[in-house]
């Protein structure tokens, strides 16, 4: 597979206008889209075709997404083809589990933000893209070894014959012959060279014989030929087998790398005779050595800034979240409430008008009805966004998220805050921290079976600590570590909160129970000088 290639992308749905909606998201990736109305057309596509990514809807007939996914995974062929997860009705972080439990690589809610649906569906398109080039290229590295390998047997078997036809020769043609056939040269004890073969003369276009005794430097690099003659002759001093690596020059006035090897041969007493080597070119496999390396220092920088432009999509989504938070809680406060507000008027208006008692009933208990609505109506706008927050600040926000929350659950909470004369932090850090904190109760009030739930915020030596402590049975200890399989969406979306600000998220047990601590610095989340008691 070229790198220009397309890949094919399968798109599930039994809703032909979602796969129209998916296909012109991802119609910009020049991809081949393919579409299919059930689980079992998609298994026949996936049989016939190659296919990177698998975006399934959940909720389908006869088979639903997660059996699909897990159909998909007992093929072997099949086994880290990626699939997308798209629902707008299984959003709870036990859907979300299930699905990366079924195979899932992502799991997307609706409605689909389009950008971030092309961006992670083009990762992994361009990851298959990537893995089929690898194998390619594996099958390629393969029959060229196992060509390699019989060219080196052919060589073998013919350097065997040519050895049972030179029994008897001396042992300096014998040594020759074992050496690689590059490069083959010997020296005296004393490590000059009284020979060296014609390959050397081929390749430097040196006149025959000129590079016998030291002569053969008059071809080496000059930054390396310092250091190539002091290894050779620490070699003949010790005489321990020589190997360096360096340049020499070409007959046309380039150099290439080489690498000399030789051996010492020794008398019976072990006295050095003759030194015999072989000095073979490695130039290509040099340059595959530095373009590995920079290939490896360019995917550093580039895996750096995918991470960089993963942690701004980040920050811009949590930001997003917010603000669409805070515009629900301003346009159900401001809009319905007030129109239901105006409709409570007027229905008590006719109460007073009305002299009829089964008339006076009526309107009675409608008026009735629209203050449980007006009531409704504020709940769900402090719960996405508490007014409080905006307009006096974090302390009055918590205070009055933490005595909801005992009125709701029957856990029974409490607040502290030292000093009490806490300073106001920037509106996005007390934001921040509210939904930390707010995530953290959720979480007590869903999985802890706590029955108390101790609150603590303390300014101390440059740094912010928030505290939520229970009572109930506990963490995993893979949890506890933040281990990324480990945590849902709720702790991801906590710690990454945490870090935007430079802060940092623990999460310990403390038998009984469990706690959870936001750690900031001060430096850079206080707002100003003043502060704000509860």
């Amino acid at each position: 597979m070229s790198t220009n290639e397309k890949v094919n992308i399968l798109m599930v749905d039994d809703q032909p206008a979602k796969l129209l909606s998916y296909e012109v998201m991802l119609g910009g990736l020049g991809e081949n889209l393919i579409k299919a109305l059930s689980a079992k057309e998609a298994l026949e596509v996936l049989l016939k075709n190659d296919v990177a990514v698998v975006l399934m809807d959940v909720s389908m007939p006869e088979l639903d997404g997660f059996q699909l996914a897990a159909m998909i995974r007992q093929h072997p062929r099949f086994q880290r083809t990626a699939i997308i997860f798209v629902s707008a009705v299984h959003l709870t972080d036990l859907d979300q589990l299930k699905g990366y439990e079924h195979g899932a690589v992502d799991y997307i809610s609706v409605p689909v933000v389009a950008e971030l649906l092309r961006a992670k569906v083009r990762v992994f398109a361009e990851l298959h893209r990537k893995t089929r080039q690898l194998e390619t290229l594996n099958r390629e590295l393969e029959q060229r070894v196992l060509e390699r390998t019989e060219e080196l047997a052919r060589k073998a078997e013919l350097l065997l014959q040519l050895n049972m036809e030179l029994v008897g020769k001396n042992q300096e043609l014998d040594a020759i012959i074992h050496t690689a056939p590059d490069i083959i040269f010997s020296r005296k004890n004393d490590g000059a060279r009284d020979y060296i073969s014609d390959r050397f003369y081929d390749f430097t276009g040196a006149s025959p014989g000129s590079a016998n005794g030291f002569g053969w430097l008059d071809y080496v690099h000059s930054e390396d030929k310092q250091k190539a003659m002091a290894d050779w002759m620490l070699c003949v001093e010790s005489g321990t087998n020589y190997e360096a690596e360096y340049r020499i020059r070409s007959k046309d006035g380039g150099y290439r790398w080489f690498r000399a090897r030789a051996v010492p041969i020794r008398d019976p007493d072990g006295k050095i005779v003759k030194w015999y080597g072989t000095c073979s070119d490695i130039h290509d496999s040099k340059l595959l050595e530095q373009s590995i390396r920079d290939s490896a220092t360019e995917l550093e920088k580039m895996v750096d800034r995918r991470t960089d432009e993963l942690r701004r999509l980040s920050v811009r989504l949590m930001t997003m979240q917010d603000q669409e938070r805070r515009r629900i809680a301003r346009d159900l406060h401001d809009g319905l409430g007030q129109e239901l507000a105006v409709a409570k008027m007027v229905l008590d208006k006719m109460i007073l008008e009305e002299s009829a008692p089964p008339v006076e009933d009526a309107w009675v208990q409608a008026s009735n009805i629209v203050d449980r609505a007006i009531q409704q109506v504020r709940t769900m706008s402090h719960l996405l966004h508490p007014p409080l927050l905006d307009e006096v600040g974090l302390l009055s926000a918590l205070a009055w998220y933490v005595e909801g929350l005992t009125k709701r659950s029957g856990i029974e909470t409490s607040l502290d805050v030292q000093p009490v004369e806490f300073p106001r932090l920037a509106s996005e850090v007390e934001t921040a921290v509210f939904r930390i904190v707010q995530e953290a109760l959720t979480n007590v009030f869903r999985h802890s079976e706590a029955s108390k739930v101790w609150i603590t915020l303390t300014q101390r030596e440059g740094i912010i600590v928030v505290a939520v402590r229970d009572d109930g049975k506990g963490i995993g200890k893979r949890i506890a570590e933040l281990q990324p399989d480990s945590v849902g969406v709720g702790i991801g979306g906590m710690k990454q909160r945490a870090r935007e600000f430079g802060g940092e998220l623990r999460l310990t047990n403390v038998h009984p129970g469990t706690l959870v601590e936001l750690v900031i610095p001060c430096s850079s989340v206080l707002r100003e000088a003043g502060a704000l008691t509860i």
